[in-house]
């Protein structure tokens, strides 16, 4: 009886926040218009947005009489398909705007997101409801990756995200409030549980600060404060941000807390560096002060290296170049100047007649100077049609052996685009998309 009523009593707080949640959004909608109505005059709602429809298409694995499934890929197959459509919709009210991203997959609705943001006075705040289905990632008989929802797969109100900003004297003040489930389950990741309800859900607040200034030109200061939060972020199927809640601790309970303060433009002798002090009192490393630097020795060319005071480290040296905005390549040092890797990137255009072509390659090296990765890529476009080839070349079993061949081709006319492309792998087609979409 104690647990039900416990359960009861958690599943009224869960209906309570998202509730609130929605209630703050109305109200600071109600008020910001009501405030920018005076200044209204001439001008109009303004809406613009994109509705597309994305089809996926992967083969399934040859199976023989008797049901024995075989190892090797066959020409004549079946195709498993998946079919997504997404809207994402912003409405504009003078300085005020309204924005919603939704999607819907073959196994329902995923998420519906909205977010809204307006100016009040010198303050610049954005308000984000996020509500979603729980999905995770499992592995299904075909051996494929595959998403399902957890049952009894209800939309869940997720998270509220408040950002204020405002900028006092060339300081910037920027605030991310959050109210977060911390339980709700990571899409991309195998959940074990059978069910998530809203009796299963907990929520933490967190709270993000972040200051910046320019004390002198070209010199940045930027100090980030986290109270039971960080920079990670904790998705919902489709979408993510930056910033997330604390999943031990919550500001409601026992507030934690760490800084992070950097400064960069700084220079010596005409060479420009870098600091970083971190500050967390739970951490082994309480205080951990880094910095780094970089000069040109001869034209392109750059060396920049890193290190760290508290504990003193040298992090290593890196040397970097660029050639006529074409080719640019990097080589990476250990702090006794040993060869860790190198890589290079190269880019060119490529005359196609009455089309415009581009070549683009890239590879990277081991400490032995061999080749751990190739790609080449080449696009071309002519007014509403475009298309290209990618081919890249990877190291298996200490081999280059080809990893992926892929291709794609678009065609635009305003409003409506389609992008048509195809994936084959060393074993054969791995999948297509075929991605219609309407502009507005």
């Amino acid at each position: 009886m104690r647990r039900c009523c416990a359960e009861a009593r958690r599943s009224d707080n869960e209906r309570t926040a998202s509730w609130f949640a929605w209630a703050i959004l109305l109200v600071t909608m109600v008020l910001v218009l009501t405030s920018v109505a005076r200044d209204a005059t001439g001008r109009v709602l303004d809406v613009s947005g994109q509705c597309s429809v994305a089809t996926i298409m992967m083969p399934v694995p040859v199976t023989l009489e008797g049901g024995i499934q075989l190892d090797t890929p066959g020409e004549l197959t079946l195709l498993k398909f998946g079919i997504e459509s997404e809207l994402d919709f912003t409405a504009t009210v003078w300085d005020a705007a309204l924005h919603m991203n939704s999607a819907i997959n073959m196994a329902g609705l995923e998420r519906v997101i909205v977010d809204f943001s307006a100016p009040l006075g010198p303050i610049a705040m954005k308000l984000e409801l996020w509500n979603a289905v729980p999905f995770e990632t499992v592995t299904d008989v075909d051996h494929f990756t595959n998403w399902v929802t957890i049952p009894p797969g209800d939309l869940m109100f997720v998270k509220t995200r408040l950002t204020t900003s405002v900028e006092i004297s060339s300081v910037t003040f920027e605030n991310l409030f959050m109210l977060e489930d911390v339980t709700f389950p990571n899409p991309y990741a195998d959940f074990g549980p059978l069910q998530y309800s809203v009796q299963s859900q907990s929520f933490h607040a967190g709270d993000i600060l972040t200051i910046s200034f320019e004390p002198y030109p070209g010199v940045s200061v930027r100090s980030v404060t986290n109270f039971c939060a960080d920079s990670g972020s904790r998705p919902v199927k489709g979408y993510s941000a930056s910033g997330r809640v604390d999943a031990e601790e919550s500001l409601c309970d026992y507030c934690c807390w760490d800084e992070a303060l950097s400064i960069t433009g700084l220079q010596y002798c005409g060479i420009p560096f870098w600091l970083s002090l971190k500050i967390d009192p739970v951490a082994d490393d309480v205080l951990r002060l880094s910095g780094g630097g970089s000069f040109s020795a001869l034209g392109d060319l750059e060396l920049s290296g890193s290190f760290s005071l508290f504990p003193f480290l040298i992090g290593g040296y890196s040397f970097s170049f660029t050639w006529c905005d074409a080719i640019s390549a990097s080589v990476s040092l250990t702090k006794d100047f040993e060869l860790t890797s190198m890589s290079f990137r190269g880019s060119f255009d490529i005359p196609f007649g009455a089309m415009t072509g581009r070549l683009t390659s890239s590879g990277s090296f081991d400490e032995t100077l061999e080749a751990t990765s190739l790609s080449f890529n080449v696009s071309a476009t002519q007014g509403t049609f475009s298309g290209g080839v990618g081919v890249n070349v990877t190291q298996q079993s200490g081999d280059l052996r080809l990893s992926s061949v892929s291709g794609n081709l678009g065609m635009t006319l305003t409003p409506v685009r389609a992008t048509f492309s195809i994936l084959f792998a060393r074993t054969g087609l791995r999948q297509a998309s075929l991605d219609v979409g309407v502009t507005f």
